[in-house]
């Protein structure tokens, strides 16, 4: 499982029996891929040993003037269109994608970041998730690396995009570590990022 050119999308299934009285009662289909995946300091990215230069942009949950809700034609022509311009990477934003989005990342080969949070405790609109973030956020989380974690397509999580806690050093950085710390339970195998607009102070207080 890799990108285009040089590798291939290849994906298998794993199929799931629920037996009893050896008769089958429930079956249950995953899609998988098997890929290696390294961040090394002296050649970026590496897929199954092979550097990839990441060629990616930033894809909002939306199709124009379709809406927002999810056209699996129109969001493949999307990626068609991005794969022939040299993309190769894609960073979901800002909350969780549509499972659709990822099974055709998976299929086409494309690289992907899997967002979450646009906002945590601090707001950026009066109705965001800021008023759910303290009960919310860790539920959620876990139910989104659970949901997502079989994607092969997915090299990295994001916690949050620019989020306010950027501003309040100390504080903003106890609330990324705990967040890292349950992206890190659920799936040790993928680094863990978050997106900053301005100079932060908070990367410095974090001690990952």
């Amino acid at each position: 499982m890799g990108p285009p050119p040089t590798q291939q999308p290849n994906r298998y299934v794993a199929v799931t029996t629920l037996m009893q009285n050896d008769t089958p009662i429930d079956i249950y289909e995953t899609r998988f891929g098997i890929r290696s995946l390294e961040y090394n300091p002296d050649k970026g990215i590496v897929v199954n040993g092979e550097r990839i230069q990441i060629k990616g942009v930033n894809q909002h949950h939306d199709l124009g003037a379709l809406g927002a809700a999810f056209n699996t034609r129109a969001a493949e022509r999307q990626l068609e269109l991005l794969r022939e311009m040299g993309c190769n990477a894609i960073r979901m934003s800002h909350n969780p994608p549509a499972p659709e989005l990822l099974e055709l990342t998976d299929r086409m080969g494309f690289l992907v970041v899997d967002e979450i949070f646009d906002s945590w405790e601090r707001k950026k609109t009066p109705h965001d998730f800021h008023l759910i973030f303290p009960d919310w956020s860790e539920p959620d989380a876990r139910a989104f690396v659970r949901r997502d974690r079989n994607s092969p397509s997915i090299i990295m999580w994001s916690i949050g995009n620019e989020v306010g806690e950027q501003y309040t050093n100390e504080e903003g950085a106890a609330v990324a570590k705990r967040l890292h710390t349950i992206f890190e339970e659920e799936d040790p195998t993928r680094p863990t990022t978050t997106a900053m607009n301005l100079q932060s102070q908070i990367c410095r207080c974090l001690k990952w």
